[in-house]
């Protein structure tokens, strides 16, 4: 606990290292905040789990037999929700919007990277190792929130046009795709079926190491891109592939591993968590197995939607005319910058296209953990990775060398068909009109409105807008300005009104504050009465 502290406290200073802005500051106190509620859960947990003896892991594995089911069902729910607030699952999430964008880009990349797995790996060490599994109801606690942070965070992310704060919510969605693979393991470990455990533990972990290198590549890549235009306003961007080719390159790399593209890394591990879902009609209890095709259809949908949102990051960013100034000067960011996207790009692939031998090596890092078995995922000399029973079968090796060969095959193919392609450069069409300007392009806001407009329910955006008419007539207009915000769902219904309720009572209690020494004397003599006739009677 006093290394978590600490850890705690370091993310803090690295949040707040900028603080001359305002939003840095209260960004920081949210953190800060967050964190320490999650700190006092888990020493409730661990007292718990501790149960009078000392804090090594082994006494505390130990102890748990002599737990009752009551006390391991709430240490189970007070670390999880600790460790969750670490993670970021929704609704604890409220932090990583404000802290991300606050933070120096490459200290975003690490505690994403980094930071927010703790939480993950909290959360496996105290339901699989040191309780040793569970109920049911504990893994679908987890997947059921993993479910719910995944969807939630992408179409968050969807309505973001800060750059950063895209990104944000796009931790928060996987963090929810790893819980899903652990809570589905935990399902699988209570009904014994160990084999399908294995196979969604390796899944959540996978996906733990691969959001690590396509997170932090990301993030490098925004902070690029704020290094060049001072700004993480998707809107005042535009044009930047051909002002920084490198840091464009990197940031698509980036942008197809999150969306889950073969041949990259994000591919791989959700089709593992897919692969363990799709094994929920072997669980027993009809009502447990039909929350499975639930969990696919979300994981499906959370998975579209984050494709979508990376067509709109990349696009918005990079391609058409520029928006601002600054996105026309913009350059390209230095050597030292573009060395470390250009080894988490590499990492990306890598770990996508080796997954045979990523697989067994976490299979033996869990084998052993809470009754787990070997994996009896293996790799054949075809490069593929399979699954137990030989329920699915899948190769990213394979899916790269026949790319290779498609863009090979290309040139040979055109030379055949004598297919003789002459460049030709010239406008893009624009609906007749002549002389294109940045004002015809679609802008983060205009691409996601069809999904603002399915999604009013949840978004609930409040609209404002102002007309500047011409001062000799209300018939011509100089200006339209229109606002639109929206307020996350949990801050309007959790957060705003618990703020509310602790502002109503400081400022009752601040009456007691008369700024008299003899008032202060009479509550000291009248509190020590108290305590003394409480020691009589107790």
């Amino acid at each position: 606990m006093l290394m978590w502290e600490g850890m705690s406290l370091t993310s803090y200073f690295l949040v707040v290292t900028e603080s001359k802005e305002e939003s840095v500051g209260h960004a920081g106190v949210w953190y800060v905040a967050m964190t320490h509620i999650g700190l006092a859960l888990l020493l409730g947990a661990f007292l718990l789990l501790m149960n009078g003896g000392s804090g090594t892991f082994s006494d505390l594995r130990a102890g748990t037999a002599s737990l009752s089911a009551w006390t391991r069902g709430l240490v189970f729910v007070l670390a999880f929700l600790g460790f969750g607030s670490k993670a970021g699952i929704v609704p604890l999430h409220v932090w990583l919007p404000m802290a991300h964008p606050a933070a120096p880009s490459h200290v975003s990349a690490l505690m994403s990277g980094v930071m927010i797995k703790m939480g993950v790996y909290g959360i496996l060490r105290i339901t699989l190792d040191l309780l040793g599994g569970g109920p049911v109801w504990w893994g679908g606690v987890i997947l059921g929130a993993g479910a719910v942070s995944a969807l939630l965070g992408v179409l968050y992310a969807l309505m973001e046009h800060d750059l950063k704060r895209l990104l944000a919510y796009h931790s928060v969605e996987n963090i929810g795709i790893i819980l899903m693979g652990v809570g589905a393991g935990l399902i699988f470990h209570s009904y014994g079926l160990m084999t399908l455990a294995m196979l969604s533990f390796i899944g959540g972990l996978y996906h733990t190491i691969n959001h690590a290198s396509f997170k932090g590549l990301l993030f490098l890549g925004a902070g690029s891109v704020l290094h060049a235009t001072h700004t993480r306003n998707m809107e005042e961007m535009g044009g930047l592939i051909k002002k920084m080719p490198w840091t464009a390159f990197f940031f698509l790399v980036g942008s197809a591993a999150i969306s889950a593209l073969p041949p990259l890394n994000g591919f791989a591990s959700e089709w593992l968590i897919f692969q363990s879902l799709l094994g929920g009609f072997n669980i027993p209890t009809p009502e447990v197995a039909l929350l499975m095709p639930v969990a696919v259809a979300m994981l499906a949908l959370t998975s579209g939607l984050a494709a979508a949102c990376f067509v709109k990051a990349f696009g918005i960013t990079f391609l058409a005319l520029p928006r601002s100034h600054e996105a026309e000067h913009a350059h390209e960011s230095p050597l030292s910058m573009r060395i470390g996207m250009g080894i988490l790009a590499l990492a990306c692939l890598g770990l996508g296209i080796a997954p045979f031998l990523v697989v067994p090596t976490l299979g033996r890092v869990l084998t052993g953990i809470g009754g787990l078995p070997d994996s009896g995922i293996v790799f054949t000399l075809n490069l593929t990775v399979q699954t137990p029973s030989g329920f699915g079968q899948m190769s990213s090796t394979l899916v790269m060398l026949g790319l290779l060969m498609l863009f090979a095959l290309i040139p040979f193919v055109m030379k055949i068909l004598r297919v003789n392609p002459k460049l030709r450069v010239s406008d893009s069409w624009g609906c007749g009109r002549i002389g294109q300007t940045p004002r015809m392009e679609y802008t983060a806001t205009s691409f996601a409105e069809p999904l603002r407009r399915v999604f009013a329910e949840l978004y609930r955006p409040s609209k404002e807008l102002t007309v500047d008419f011409h001062p000799n007539s209300k018939y011509f207009v100089q200006s339209i300005e229109y606002k639109s915000e929206i307020m996350p769902l949990f801050e309007r219904l959790l957060y705003e009104p618990f703020l509310s309720l602790i502002q109503v009572t400081a400022r009752q209690v601040r009456k007691l504050q008369a700024g008299s020494l003899h008032l202060y004397l009479a509550y000291v003599t009248v509190i020590l009465i108290l305590l003394l006739l409480a020691a009589r009677w107790l």
